[in-house]
């Protein structure tokens, strides 16, 4: 997506939680690109064979630059100013607050929705309305991971008993899926 400028001027919340010393003192001292994205890529690509994605939350936009090497068109929607400014795709960048809905994009404008550990740091009363948002804009795939299974999403989203730390959305359409990877990982460096 090119002349993304038009974007620019989307309502961003004031929000420094997730500015430098989000990225520089809170554990993400060594924020990269690592090995491990290329796998999330591969992923991606093999579950949903998308055209476009939109990474929500995608910080610096390293999974959107692996996708757009492997020509697939992908934007990276960020909150933070702080990663705007260390965003290695400079074309392909949007700076806004995903509480702040409708997004600045069209009904159905990516194939896939990607959001990987942000869900779980969003206040409750903003997960409804985020997830009516994601269905709007996605046209095949929804791919949200968290990382935390004592969030409150589940109950916002499904009337099914689903597990906390869940997502799934009651959509008619036979052909759209919300797919849901809930993780938890450990420290493997001890």
């Amino acid at each position: 997506m090119k002349n993304l400028e038009k974007y620019a001027s989307s309502a961003v919340l004031n929000n420094i939680e997730y500015e430098k010393d989000y990225f520089t003192r809170s554990g993400y001292e060594n924020y990269m690109d690592y090995p491990v994205n290329e796998v999330r890529v591969d992923k991606i690509i093999e579950m949903a064979h998308p055209k476009s994605v939109l990474d929500v939350g995608g910080a610096y936009g390293y999974i959107v630059k692996r996708l757009l090497d492997r020509g697939v068109h992908a934007v990276c929607m960020e909150v933070s100013k702080w990663s705007e400014e260390q965003r290695v795709v400079p074309d392909n960048f949007v700076r806004h607050d995903m509480r702040d809905t409708p997004y600045p994009f069209k009904d159905k404008e990516f194939d896939v929705l990607y959001c990987e550990g942000v869900l779980e740091h969003i206040g409750e009363q903003y997960i409804k309305p985020i997830m009516a948002e994601f269905e709007r804009i996605s046209h095949e795939r929804i791919l949200a991971l968290t990382f935390d299974w004592h969030i409150k999403v589940a109950p916002h989203l499904a009337e099914d008993g689903l597990a906390p730390g869940q997502l799934r959305t009651k959509n008619s359409d036979p052909h759209r899926v919300l797919d849901t990877l809930t993780r938890s990982f450990t420290n493997i460096n001890g």
